[in-house]
């Protein structure tokens, strides 16, 4: 009786099905936005204008990126959650100090991201920042005015894209380093390779649309298609992307699960004065 007893009160979960239901529960979630901003929206399925906005990829009020913030939500509270492992862990898992600046980091660049995607924040800052280097360059021209002035592509790419491109390059050789398995680094890899495909996507976005001549013309399409289905790409590989990272790190999280325990008690106070009389 025991022993059922003490099954019964064990939560016990596979750890390939935990992964592998995130996988499968976040790509059917991509796969029906997908399908639904082609059919319901771009083909216009349903004739009710609010509903296929709601369901438009491209739109920043719509479904795909609310899931994309939550997405990176979850991210960020995993990474925070093996950090707080590593470092709070007795005996400490954290050797050098390195590796908890580059859990940390990691951590609260995801974190921003989350805040990013819901808010939009790059994009209202590149708009501030290309407004104000605009007004300056017609009066008073500088090395960043000029510089600014022949960059072909959005102004949030020309201030961020530098900052976040050397985050990235120190994440990827952190996680390559610190990741317990050749799986997590494969996820790593593909969650930067989907994450640059959509930097290098929007960069194209922003250009002069002569850009899209060429697949309008071999598509034997217009010119709105081109530019929805491009955003469609761009998004869907942020989406992913984010799976990619989340699989990644929730196996990191789950390799250090021997080393906590969750308990809820009505004071640590008290419960510490237990566990040193034991």
């Amino acid at each position: 009786m025991t022993h059922q007893a003490q099954l019964f009160q064990t939560l016990q979960i596979s750890k390939k099905r935990f992964i592998n239901g995130i996988a499968l529960f976040w790509g059917i979630v991509i796969l029906f936005l997908v399908l639904a901003d082609i059919f319901l929206n771009h083909y216009e399925l349903i004739d009710s204008i609010p509903l296929r906005r709601l369901v438009n990829i491209t739109r920043d009020d719509g479904l795909a990126n609310w899931f994309s913030s939550i997405q990176l939500l979850f991210v960020s509270v995993v990474l925070w959650m093996v950090l707080f492992v590593l470092v709070y862990s007795k005996p400490n898992l954290i050797i050098k100090k390195r590796e908890k600046i580059g859990w940390s980091l990691s951590a609260l660049f995801f974190s921003y991201l989350a805040v990013d995607d819901g808010s939009k924040m790059h994009e209202r800052v590149g708009t501030a920042f290309s407004n104000s280097i605009e007004a300056r360059h017609a009066y008073n021209p500088s090395f960043i005015s000029n510089l600014f002035d022949v960059f072909p592509s959005y102004g949030w790419q020309f201030v961020f894209i530098p900052f976040f491109g050397l985050i990235a390059i120190f994440m990827l050789l952190f996680f390559i380093k610190n990741l317990k398995t050749k799986t997590q680094i494969i996820f790593i890899l593909l969650g930067f390779f989907c994450y640059g495909s959509s930097v290098i996507i929007d960069f194209a976005e922003g250009m002069d649309v002569k850009v899209y001549n060429s697949i309008i013309s071999f598509l034997n399409t217009d010119l709105y298609s081109v530019e929805h289905f491009s955003r469609v790409i761009e998004e869907t590989f942020e989406m992913v992307g984010n799976t990619f990272f989340m699989l990644a790190f929730t196996m990191q999280l789950i390799n250090l699960s021997n080393y906590f325990k969750i308990k809820f008690v009505d004071s640590l106070k008290n419960e510490s004065i237990v566990s040193s009389k034991k």
